[in-house]
Parts: C-alpha cells; structure tokens; sequence
C-alpha cells in the first residue's frame, strides 16, 4: 500500500491557512456595508434549510440580485459564492465550497474577528429589520393607500365594499395565473443571472424581485432571533418598528415571525430578571 508523503500534512495546513487568509480578508474589506451580516446569516441559513442540494430559495437567488444590482454584490465575487445564484443546478464544487466557507465562519480560531457568532446573529436580525422588513419608504405606499380605502369604503358604503371585494377576488385568481408564468420565466432567467441586463426600478419584473426578496427575509429573522444573543439595542428595535404593508402578503411567514420576536423578547425579560 502506498503511504502518504510526509510533508503532505503540513501542505495541507498551509494551503487551508493561505486560502482562509484569503477569505478573511475579503470579509474585513467588506465588513463596514451595510447588509454585511444580513448576507452572510443568509448564507448560513440556506445551508440549513434548503431541502434538496440542488435547490436554492427563490427568494434568495431575487435578493441576490437585487444586492448585485444596487452594487452590494461585489462580497459574492470576492469570497467565490457567485455560484449559489443558480436555482436548479448546482455548480459543480459549490457544495464543497460553501461548506467550507460555513466550517470558517463559525470556527473563531480560523476565522479570528470574522467569525459568525451570536453578535453576528444579532446585527443580522437588525439589519433585516432596518434595512428590509421596516423600510417603510420601499414597500408601503401602494398598499397604505389601498387598504385606507377599503377601510373608509367598509364604513361609509359597505355595498362597494362588497363590490371591491369580488373586485380583489378575480385580482388574485388572476395573479395567481400570472405568478406561474413569472415562476417559468424567472426560472429560466436566472440559470445565469449575470447574463442578463437590469431591470428599471418601477419595471414588474423588479417588484417581484423585491417581493421574493420580502418573504425570503422574513423566513430569516425568527431563525436570526433564535441564534442571536442577548442585546437590549436589538429589543429595542423589536418593540418599535413595525413590518410594512408588504408582509401582509405573508400571513403565515408573518406569524412565525411575531412568534420570533415573543419568543425572543421573552428571552431578554428573562434575562434581566436573572441579572442580580
């Protein structure tokens, strides 16, 4: 049997320890952006709750994108993670890659200041908060407009009311339908997302971008929450800001997120009354 070269150990070490400098200086480089933490606690969750290797979130592949087109995607490029954009194929070596790049973050004696930890969690959770689901000035508007509307209707002409609200049932039936066909086209445009020229800020396309870009964010923060530690900062933030009106799209996804926010708020009163 052949036996393994002596020095193959220590070139081992030294091509992990060149590599993990590399990566590490790419996270210190981009470690003052806003959305920093918000990235990489993606990351670690796409991991952990994708069902199939092959499968990627579309939720996350659109926020990728988004991030790209707003000039905050340079990291993906740097750090060699531009292949977890594609949503059906994997490219070949990124599972390896991307386990690699996790065992980093959470190894503190590798990754030294760049380690993800439970801070790591809780500047994730605020930025989710800050910068996407509370953003009021992205997502609110329309709906705002809409749904005082339907109130004043509901009060002062309750027939039109009714009559608005078959109105809303054939508009969903027909997003519906619509949505398939997005979901095929959207499949299709982004097996390379680079290809592709951005779309205009007030196209369709863009909107159901941020909108995937949404319910992708709000599946992240109760599982943020459950890792992040103890920060009044961060509760604070959880007792006033508000969701927008787009999370109304996500009742589900916005009750296990309110669930999060009990849940972790909890923890911190707990917290404090074990403080002596």
């Amino acid at each position: 049997m052949m036996q393994p070269f002596p020095e193959a150990e220590l070139i081992s070490q030294t091509l992990q320890a060149n590599f993990d400098k590399m990566l590490c200086d790419s996270l210190e480089k981009y470690r003052p952006c806003p959305g920093y933490s918000l990235l990489l606690g993606s990351i670690v969750q796409y991991t952990n709750l994708r069902h199939h290797p092959l499968l990627v979130p579309p939720g996350m592949v659109a926020t990728l994108y988004l991030d790209h087109q707003q000039g905050q995607g340079n990291i993906l490029d740097d750090t060699g993670l531009s292949g977890i954009y594609t949503p059906t194929i994997e490219t070949s070596g990124t599972a390896e890659f991307l386990a690699y790049f996790i065992e980093l973050l959470e190894n503190p004696e590798r990754a030294d200041t760049n380690a993800f930890d439970q801070h790591g969690y809780v500047i994730a959770a605020k930025e989710c908060l800050e910068l996407c689901l509370c953003s009021h000035h992205k997502f609110s508007k329309g709906a705002t407009e809409s749904t005082r509307h339907d109130k004043v209707l509901l009060r002062d002409q309750p027939w039109a009311w009714k009559v608005r609200l078959g109105i809303h049932s054939r508009i969903r039936k027909a997003i519906r339908q619509l949505t398939v066909q997005q979901w095929k086209s959207f499949k299709a445009w982004t097996d390379d997302i680079d290809q592709y020229p951005s779309f205009p800020h007030n196209s369709f396309m863009h909107e159901y971008y941020r909108f995937l870009s949404y319910q992708w964010r709000l599946d992240l923060l109760p599982k943020f929450l459950e890792k992040s530690a103890i920060s009044l900062e961060l509760a604070n933030l959880l007792h006033t800001r508000t969701f927008t009106t787009m999370a109304q799209r996500f009742p589900r996804r916005m009750r296990l997120a309110r669930e999060g926010i009990a849940a972790y708020l909890l923890r911190v009163e707990e917290s404090a009354v074990g403080c002596p």
